[in-house]
């Protein structure tokens, strides 16, 4: 172990020295918060006129004073890469404007960035091209694919602005200030050395990923359990494993790499009682042989991000639903288990989605205070891949517990919805149910969707409510309908926000014109369907409500039954 003193002209001033970040770490995760907190930090340390201290870069020799494999500290270079483009960028603009220099950017250039052929950092395999089209080529534009091919742009075009709204002597005294300085490099030799250091490098409080925390910890285990003669390579396939890992968080759109770990281990470490990688550690130092726990945990883990990938992929239809109804944390535990056990088997996995948009549906319809994940928790525990059998358990449970059961269900539908989260996603589903048109429901979209009431919200300003709705002698609606029928089900309708303002209060009669008018949505073409009166004078009243409601509440009661499945 080395530990080098240099300023960083002299860290990266060489023609042949790289350094590598290996595929394992995680791809460039830093955004505006912590690039502004960099450029603030040394615009403070150029005008306070103190000595600025860059920190401690963790390294691995591959090839001494060649080659290096970054171990901690690859954010911090990545940003001081992009930085340096940036600022070569803005001070060639002001070259251009006639302005001269006392250096040459073209050698700062070769210093920082890239000599020849020889590149100074190397990012992560899936960021590669990106980084290179833009901070090593220096190239203005890229067609970013990933999240953090998106933040390598990003940070370019932050500190570009930043830098451009500076005087050029300002922009000198910060290129001198960064050549000098100071930054202490560990130097490693080897897998085992490196997996020691970085463990004790995150019991400092690093600010790491839990997975990052997760990798280390995992390293050095294998440090500390292996057999001698099979340290290297234990420690190098842990290394291995979270190389495929990283790779594929970097193709999932929707989760974060975290998530994706507490949901791992809900679904096999606690269940939802698991909390924090401590847990992780609590259930390891149980183990029996801690080398061979270390390997099936991690394959597993593995497993389930490659999941969770192939189901970001997936266009199973009750799977999209379980999206637009919106997937609460408690759910991927039974996709992830869900996947272990029924591998590519669509039609099974098909029936695992309908189960959970049911079970999302009626809980995002009660919004209840209950807790819904203590009654779920034996359910996932049990759960090993037996649709059948989970369709009973959640059937029985939801109903023993009534909370979000069969009666309960119904009875939400026929209070008040107006407001309720799932009204929306309920009515476009009932419009898929009506729709003869042909249309593909799934792809319409309203301009500025909103809830329409049909008989319309008390007017403001004490304006009369309009003809055509059921009203007392002085023109008001009763306390019972604007308790049970002005909010309900059977009066509310999709509608564009344009289409509301239109007609607003006004009588039924053109009310129902002008849904007779609109070419996509049939709920509002079938309003004529439930209205009371005759076609001359329409009505709409509790009569035509209790009608339409019956009629959405009798679809949704059967949409999400688990009966239904």
């Amino acid at each position: 172990m080395n530990f080098n003193h240099k300023n960083l002209l002299e860290f990266f001033d060489s023609s042949q020295k790289t350094f590598i970040i290996p595929v394992y770490q995680r791809a460039y995760a830093w955004e505006q918060k912590e690039w502004k907190t960099f450029l603030e930090d040394i615009v403070e340390q150029v005008e306070g006129d103190n000595n600025y201290f860059f920190g401690n870069i963790l390294l691995e020799t591959i090839k001494k004073g060649i080659q290096y494999e970054i171990i901690d500290g690859q954010q911090r270079l990545t940003t001081l890469t992009i930085f340096m483009r940036s600022l070569f960028i803005v001070l060639s603009e002001r070259v251009k404007e006639g302005e001269h220099l006392s250096f040459s950017i073209e050698e700062k250039e070769r210093i920082f960035l890239k000599d020849g052929g020889n590149k100074k950092l190397r990012p992560v395999t899936y960021d590669m091209a990106c980084y290179d089209t833009l901070i090593m080529d220096g190239k203005s534009n890229f067609e970013t694919s990933s999240a953090s091919q998106k933040r390598i742009k990003a940070a370019r075009t932050f500190f570009i602005k930043e830098l451009q709204e500076r005087p050029t002597s300002l922009l000198i005294s910060i290129l001198e200030k960064l050549e000098a300085t100071e930054i202490t490099s560990i130097e490693l030799v080897g897998k085992k050395d490196a997996a020691l250091m970085f463990e004790l490098q995150n019991n400092r409080g690093k600010d790491l990923t839990n997975m990052e925390r997760l990798k280390s910890y995992f390293m050095y285990q294998m440090y500390v359990f292996s057999k001698p003669e099979e340290t290297e390579t234990n420690i190098e396939h842990v290394s291995d494993i979270f190389t495929h890992i990283y790779a594929i968080i970097n193709d999932i759109r929707r989760l974060n790499e975290d998530s994706i770990l507490i949901y791992h281990c809900n679904a096999y470490i606690k269940g939802y009682a698991y909390r924090t990688i401590d847990d992780i550690k609590e259930v390891f130092k149980k183990s029996k042989n801690k080398v061979e726990w270390i390997m099936e945990f991690i394959e597993e883990l593995h497993t389930s991000f490659s999941n969770m990938k192939k189901m970001e992929g997936s266009s199973d239809k009750h799977l999209k639903n379980l999206h637009k109804v919106k997937i609460p944390v408690f759910v991927y535990a039974f996709l992830i288990k869900g996947y272990k056990y029924l591998g590519d088997n669509e039609a099974k996995l098909s029936r695992l989605f309908h189960l959970m948009e049911i079970l999302v549906f009626r809980y995002n319809l009660m919004n209840s205070r209950a807790d819904i994940i203590a009654r779920l928790n034996e359910i996932l525990l049990s759960f090993n891949g037996d649709i059948e059998a989970l369709k009973i358990s959640l059937k029985n449970k939801l109903n023993e517990t009534w909370y979000w059961g069969d009666t309960r269900t119904k009875n939400t539908l026929d209070e008040w919805m107006y407001e309720n989260s799932v009204l929306n996603y309920l009515l476009w589903r009932y419009e898929a149910q009506i729709q003869k048109k042909g249309y593909v429901v799934g792809t319409m979209k309203l301009e500025e969707e909103q809830i329409e009431h049909i008989s319309p919200q008390v007017p403001p300003n004490g304006e009369a409510i309009a003809s055509g709705y059921e009203v007392d002698a002085n023109n008001n609606y009763t306390d019972e309908f604007k308790r049970d029928y002005l909010n309900s089900l059977g009066n509310l309708m999709l509608i564009s926000g344009s289409h509301n303002a239109s007609i607003g209060n006004r009588p039924f009669k053109k009310k129902l014109s002008s849904y007779r008018e609109n070419p996509l949505l049939n709920q509002q073409a079938e309003i004529k369907n439930f209205a009371s009166g005759t076609l001359d004078n329409p009505i709409w009243d509790t009569k035509a409500i209790d009608k339409r409601h019956e009629a959405i509440v009798m679809f949704a009661v059967n949409e999400w039954s688990f009966d239904n499945v």
